[in-house]
């Protein structure tokens, strides 16, 4: 075998092992949990049905940190200018609804918020109440649906 062979397989390996290298690192990325564990909150506001704005402690010195929290997993009813009338009636119910449920819940919690990188302003967590997860109470109560349904599945009954 010539050393020009060697050289282009040994080129060609260098760049898969890099791919690799580069692939692995964006996947690590994105299941970045800076924030292990089920910590409790305190509700700031709700910006929409699937995204809620919370304060926490995080750590043992006290230092307390805001972020928007998005519920992993579910797709809510939009109130945008393409949307059906009934798909923005929905979009009002299920804020409503979220607003109720996370005011009148003793205890909010968050677990294993993932984030690209812990300077994120936003992050994806299940919300967990004494009440219950408000993802599958939106979805229970028809406000909410599992992101595997087709997107172009009528919110209107």
């Amino acid at each position: 075998m010539s050393k020009k062979n060697n050289f282009k397989v040994s080129g060609w390996r260098v760049l898969a092992g890099a791919l690799a290298l580069v692939l692995s690192t964006l996947t690590l990325a994105a299941e970045f949990v800076p924030y292990p564990g089920k910590r409790p909150v305190t509700l700031v506001s709700v910006e929409a049905p699937n995204l809620v704005v919370v304060t926490f402690n995080t750590d043992a010195t006290g230092f307390f940190r805001t972020v928007g929290i998005r519920l992993p997993g579910i797709v809510v009813a939009q109130d945008t200018p393409q949307s059906d009338d009934c798909e923005r009636e929905a979009a009002h119910r299920a804020l409503s609804f979220t607003q109720d449920f996370l005011a009148d819940a003793k205890k909010i919690y968050v677990q294993d918020m993932r984030m690209e990188n812990s300077a994120d302003e936003e992050a994806t967590s299940p919300i967990l109440t004494d009440k219950g997860n408000l993802s599958a109470v939106l979805i229970e109560e028809g406000l909410a649906r599992p992101d595997s349904v087709d997107p172009d599945v009528s919110w209107c009954k």
